[in-house]
């Protein structure tokens, strides 16, 4: 909502806009799209889905505006409610892990992907990538393959050392070249290489057992080549046949020693190779005890988060 109101993003035809203030609510009916802005530093709602507001038991006594409650009352009285929570309480785990140490699925990334996979496995398609390519939208078109052309990009570059083809265009000349896909998730990278890059020996590695199986199982015919083991070890079990190109999207943050594994993924690669990695890096200056960084670490299992000079070192 802030790109339309800032004006960095064109209006909608008919649109209509308002500011609503402490207290007020807002109906729309059915079929209507909204977006929001918050103008003040410090601001919270309360939204719902079909019938009345009065079906949702937030336990508020009665909505509090700006004029007759401090932010702090407000704050302690979504305290009380159970929807927020200060910073001024430390609660303990039935395990006794505090807040500060907790982890989604305690840490374990299998079964992490796994729920992921299990939650949203009827709402893919194995004949759309876009459905199975579980990335950040990127780019101002928002899409999720922009990640793969990125790294044919590279590849291109760095090994084949010519000017890589569009997005759209399949290599009809291609150069025989062998990828790895380190930590390939659903198969959406490996899938898209195979039908851009028909001429390209494809491995994929993915700790997620879910995942793994809608590879084998629900994926249409394919020539790649997917592995349920960590991405620590591209050659398998002593293998020698080195890779042209290792390429990591949103998975290398994941690795528990990012040393290691660039270690591994080095030895992996054939003489003039390349490493691409497309991920969430810290920025430099940004402390890792930063409360968000923290929150994101925790919540997306991050293990390995660094800057780009960290990487490069």
């Amino acid at each position: 909502g802030c790109e339309y109101l800032y004006g960095s993003v064109p209006l909608p035809s008919g649109t209509t806009a308002c500011v609503q203030e402490a207290g007020e609510v807002m109906y729309f009916p059915s079929k209507w799209l909204h977006s929001t802005c918050a103008l003040e530093p410090w601001s919270v709602g309360i939204g719902g889905q079909g019938g009345s507001p009065n079906v949702y038991d937030q336990g508020f006594e009665q909505l509090l505006s700006k004029h007759d409650a401090s932010e702090a009352a407000q704050k302690d009285k979504m305290e009380e409610c159970g929807v927020f929570k200060s910073e001024k309480q430390t609660p303990v785990k039935e395990d006794n892990i505090t807040e500060k140490d907790w982890k989604w699925f305690d840490g374990n990334l299998n079964e992490y992907y796994n729920k992921l996979e299990r939650d949203e496995h009827e709402k893919r398609d194995p004949n759309v990538i876009t459905s199975y390519a579980v990335h950040r939208w990127m780019g101002p078109e928002k899409k999720t393959l922009t990640h793969y052309q990125l790294v044919r990009e590279a590849i291109y570059e760095h090994v084949i050392r010519r000017f890589p083809p569009s997005a759209e265009t399949v290599a009809g000349d291609g150069v025989a070249l062998r990828v790895f896909d380190a930590g390939c998730g659903l198969g959406a990278g490996l899938m898209w290489f195979e039908q851009h890059e028909p001429s390209w020996e494809l491995v994929g590695h993915t700790i997620s057992e879910d995942q793994y199986n809608w590879i084998v199982n629900d994926l249409p015919e394919h020539r790649f080549t997917a592995y349920l083991r960590t991405y620590d070890e591209p050659l398998g079990d002593g293998g020698i046949v080195t890779f042209n190109a290792i390429y990591s999207i949103e998975a290398a943050i994941h690795s528990p020693n990012l040393k290691i594994s660039l270690t591994a993924w080095s030895k992996a690669l054939s003489p003039g190779g390349v490493i691409v990695i497309v991920d969430d890096f810290l920025s430099v200056g940004t402390s890792r005890d930063d409360p968000d960084v923290d929150l994101f670490t925790r919540a997306w299992l991050a293990n390995a988060v660094h800057t780009t000079t960290e990487i490069s070192h």
